[in-house]
C-alpha cells in the first residue's frame, strides 16, 4: 500500500492560550492530505469537478494520541482504507517530523456526488482505478 506524505506546521493562529494546537485543525490536516493524494494519484480535486463529480464527506473520525505545539512539523500520511465504485474512505496517520511520535489516526468517508443533481453516482472506473495502489 502506497501512501502520500504532506507536511505542513502549526500556525499561531491555530493554537490555544497554551500554543497547543485546537483540535479542529486536526481535519483541515486531513484535507491536506487527501487533497495532495488525489493530485498524486492523477485526479486533482479540480479534475474530479471538471467531470461533473464532487466528493462529498459523510463521516470524520479522529483519535487524538498527543498534542501538537506552536511551529511543530505536521506529517500527513495519507491512505484509502476503502474504494467502492460509490464511496471512498481515506485514512491518515498524524506524525511528528521525525516521523516517529504519532499524534492522531481517522478516516474520511466520501461518497461520489453528481454535481449537477447532487445525487449519488457511481465513479467512472478509470478515477477509481487511479486509486489502487494506495489501497490499504
Amino acid at each position: 500500500m502506497q501512501t502520500t506524505e504532506s507536511r505542513t506546521r502549526v500556525r499561531y493562529k491555530d493554537t490555544d492560550q497554551m500554543a497547543i494546537a485546537h483540535h479542529a485543525n486536526y481535519v483541515v490536516w486531513f484535507e491536506i492530505g487527501r487533497t495532495d493524494l488525489c493530485r498524486e494519484a492523477g485526479f486533482p480535486y479540480r479534475e474530479i469537478e471538471d467531470r461533473g463529480l464532487i466528493l462529498v464527506v459523510t463521516e470524520i473520525v479522529c483519535r487524538y494520541r498527543a498534542p501538537y505545539r506552536y511551529d511543530d512539523e505536521v506529517v500527513i500520511r495519507t491512505s484509502v482504507a476503502e474504494a467502492a465504485s460509490r464511496m471512498m474512505r481515506f485514512a491518515y496517520e498524524l506524525r511528528d517530523a521525525s516521523g516517529e511520535r504519532l499524534h492522531a489516526t481517522g478516516t474520511s468517508s466520501h461518497v461520489w456526488v453528481d454535481r449537477e443533481t447532487r445525487r449519488p453516482v457511481t465513479a467512472p472506473e478509470d478515477v477509481m482505478s487511479a486509486f489502487v495502489p494506495w489501497l490499504g
